[in-house]
């Protein structure tokens, strides 16, 4: 594996580009959306930022809703294909995520990943309801449940 000094990332070719994850349970149980919000991070992918990619509601604007790219980048997190590394919101700044494998420690632990599915489908019906702050508060805590059973350490 070359080093960085030389500025020989590893760039895998076409058609050997792949997306690590591929064909396991975990993937599997990704929805269109998602798998499409993780594509667009692998073709972001240089060799070099493995943790320091965005991708922006700006950018998906024309591709799919805030709401349906809110939800896909949760399930991404959820069963442990990227890691926010930095929250945006203040001063215009975006979300700054990492490629994760977590994913691999959950690929053997279909009851987890029950749970996490189950969670995630839990803030998507309390999305639905009316908008109050105990609202807000209940999908925080069943997001950060879901991202600590499947392994993620800082919430």
């Amino acid at each position: 594996m070359a080093n960085r000094s030389s500025g020989n990332a590893y760039k895998p070719k076409r058609p050997f580009k792949t997306i690590e994850g591929i064909g396991t349970e975990p993937w599997r149980r990704l929805s269109r959306n998602a798998v499409y919000v993780l594509n667009r991070f692998y073709a972001k992918f240089d060799g070099y930022n493995h943790d320091n990619l965005s991708l922006t509601y700006g950018e998906m604007k024309d591709k799919m809703s805030n709401r349906l790219f809110s939800t896909a980048l949760w399930e991404l997190m959820g069963l442990g294909f990227i890691d926010r590394v930095r929250e945006g919101r203040l001063e215009r700044e975006c979300s700054i995520y990492r490629l994760s494998n977590r994913w691999r420690k959950l690929e053997n632990e279909p009851k987890t990943l029950d749970e996490v599915e189950s969670l995630l489908k839990k803030v998507e019906d309390l999305k639905r309801e009316k908008g109050s702050v105990e609202k807000r508060i209940r999908i925080k805590e069943l997001r950060i449940r879901a991202l600590k059973l499947s392994g993620i350490r800082k919430v």
